[in-house]
C-alpha cells in the first residue's frame, strides 16, 4: 500500500509539467496528498502533507508525513514510521524526464530515465524550416500522440480555487503502448489563472488495465503557494547514498 502512494506520486510528476507553469520561473506550495487504492480487494486510503519547489523545468516534491485517514493512530505512526521522521522526495526533471527519489532517514537513492528512440528529422525541418514552423510542429504532436487511443480536454467552468482564481478542466485519456493492455486515465485539475497555469488542485483516476497493475485515486490539494526561485541545491540528491532498483525500494522498511 505505500508502494501505491509511490506510484501515485511518481504518475502526478509525469503530468504536472504539461499543465502549465511556464510563465513562472519558480515558486513552492505545500498542500495534502491523498490516495484511495484497492489492495487485495480491500479498499485502502493514504493521507499525507507534501511540499512542493519548482524551477524552469524541475519539479520537487516532499512528501513529508503519511497516515491513514479515519483508522487508529497507532496505523497513522506505523505508516509514517514507514518513510521516516524527514519523509521522502521526488524529483522531476522535464527537460530530460528522469525521475529520482531519495531518502532521508535510510540514505538511498533511485534514479531513471526513459530511453527514446533517436529521432528523426522530418520533411520540413531537413530543408532549413523554423522552429516556429507550424508542419514540424504538427509532425512533433502527431508523434507524441501515437500511442494514445483517445484524447480529450473539457473546459468545465472558472472558480476561485484557495484564494486563487482558477480554470477547471477535465481530461481523459486512453493509451496503449505495443504489447501492453490499454491504459485508461482520467483527471480533474484546478488551474490557478494568476500563477501561470499551475495546478492547485488535481484529482486524478487510473483504471487498472490488468487485476495485477496499478490503479486507484489520487487528489492532491495545495493550499499555500507562493512565487520563489528556490536554490538549485534544492534539486540535487545528497551524495553518499545507495542506489536501488526501484521507486519504492527508497521507503524505510
Amino acid at each position: 500500500m505505500i508502494r501505491t502512494l509511490a506510484i501515485s506520486t511518481a504518475l502526478l510528476f509525469a503530468a504536472t509539467p504539461l499543465l502549465g507553469t511556464g510563465a513562472i520561473p519558480g515558486l513552492r506550495a505545500s498542500g495534502t496528498l491523498v490516495v484511495q487504492a484497492d489492495v487485495e480487494g480491500a479498499p485502502i486510503t493514504v493521507g499525507g502533507k507534501v511540499a512542493l519547489y519548482h524551477k524552469g523545468t524541475l519539479y520537487r516534491l516532499d512528501v513529508l508525513s503519511l497516515g491513514f485517514p479515519g483508522m487508529s493512530p497507532e496505523a497513522s505512526a506505523a505508516a509514517s514510521s514507514m518513510i521516516g521522521p524527514n519523509g521522502v522526495t521526488i524529483m522531476y526533471d522535464g527537460a530530460t524526464e528522469t525521475l529520482s527519489a531519495w531518502s532521508t532517514s535510510n540514505h538511498t537513492y533511485f534514479s531513471q530515465t526513459p530511453q527514446r528512440a533517436p529521432a528523426t528529422a522530418s520533411p520540413a525541418t531537413t530543408s532549413g524550416a523554423s522552429p516556429a514552423d507550424p508542419l514540424a510542429a504538427l509532425a512533433n504532436l502527431a508523434g507524441a500522440l501515437h500511442d494514445v487511443e483517445s484524447a480529450t480536454i473539457q473546459l468545465i467552468g472558472h472558480t476561485v480555487v484557495n484564494g486563487h482564481p482558477a480554470t477547471d478542466l477535465d481530461v481523459a485519456m486512453k493509451r496503449q503502448l505495443p504489447g501492453r493492455p490499454l491504459e485508461d486515465y482520467h483527471a480533474r485539475l484546478a488551474l490557478a489563472d494568476d500563477l501561470g497555469d499551475f495546478p492547485l488542485q488535481i484529482a486524478f483516476e487510473s483504471v487498472p488495465p490488468t487485476k495485477t497493475a496499478f490503479g486507484g485515486k489520487m487528489k492532491l490539494d495545495f493550499t499555500t503557494v507562493q512565487r520563489d526561485t528556490p536554490d538549485d541545491a534544492v534539486f540535487v540528491a545528497p551524495s553518499g547514498y545507495t542506489r536501488v532498483s526501484s521507486l519504492a525500494s527508497i521507503l524505510k522498511h
